[in-house]
């Protein structure tokens, strides 16, 4: 058998395993990306619920001075702080940061409904445009890292 036969078997044989090699990596790695993004995606999901039933509860309240500076149970019981440590763990720090403002402005919307603000009063106003600026700054952020790099 002539050398270059073997040799262009041997050839032929180790580029068939390297393609099949890096074709299986990029499987993987597009695999991973899209279960790293349904992760994400359903973070954020039970982040915006978790959220949203917050301040729409926070609202509808009542008056209650006592109950000014409290809204950290109140928010704590509607689940957002869990969901809150949730996206800590898996998302990036800059979409955080927006979910922490995100956050504090519901519990101002808290203060200013349970210090007896009515809602056309210049305060609830306040609260209640900046807890929908900060959420609409969380939903892009969390539009940009889903649709990825």
């Amino acid at each position: 058998m002539p050398w270059s036969t073997l040799v262009a078997a041997v050839v032929g044989a180790v580029l068939g395993v390297l393609a099949t090699l890096v074709a299986d990596h990029v499987r993987w790695r597009r695999d991973r990306s899209e279960r790293d993004r349904d992760t994400l995606r359903a973070a954020f999901a039970a982040y915006l619920t978790a959220l949203s039933a917050a301040r729409d509860a926070f609202a509808r309240a009542g008056p209650s001075p006592e109950a000014v500076g409290e809204g950290h149970v109140a928010i704590s019981e509607h689940g957002v702080y869990a969901a809150q440590h949730q996206l800590e763990l898996v998302a990036q720090r800059p979409l955080v940061d927006k979910a922490g403002r995100a956050t504090l402005a519901v519990l101002d919307l808290h203060d200013a409904v349970v210090a007896g603000h009515a809602s056309d009063s210049p305060e609830y106003v306040a609260a209640w445009r900046t807890t929908r600026q900060t959420r609409a700054a969380l939903i892009a952020e969390m539009r940009k890292v889903l649709r990825g790099p």
